[in-house]
């Protein structure tokens, strides 16, 4: 019982995948054949961006990726692929202290509370 619902649960996530990143708002038709057909293309689309984003941006987002595509989907492909393999501009180095010139007087602490009981 427990499998099935996992399994019910996974098509569940494809379809809120499909309505939120393929951008399926309705299905077209409601005849049978008509919405499997529709649902059949959505997996194809689904897969084939998969295969894309694993060879060459595994480590970006879905949404981000689909996006991309989007972006530079009439522009030549050597476009989208020099801005999915271009180095990374800044490297964080952390928080830094600030530099500065020291202190003229030294930090007073504050005296502290000794509480007896």
């Amino acid at each position: 019982m427990a499998q099935m619902y996992r399994y019910r649960w996974k098509v569940e996530l494809f379809f809120k995948f499909m309505k939120q990143q393929l951008r399926l708002k309705k299905l077209y038709s409601t005849k049978e054949q008509a919405v499997w057909n529709q649902i059949y293309l959505n997996l194809i689309a689904y897969l084939l961006v998969e295969l894309w984003r694993q060879g060459h941006a595994p480590t970006m987002d879905r949404g981000e990726f689909i996006t991309l595509l989007r972006a530079y989907l009439r522009k030549p492909m050597e476009a989208l692929l020099a801005v999915l393999h271009r180095p990374k501009e800044r490297t964080s180095r952390g928080r830094r202290k600030k530099g500065g010139r020291p202190r003229i007087r030294p930090k007073r602490l504050k005296p502290q509370r000794i509480l007896y009981k």
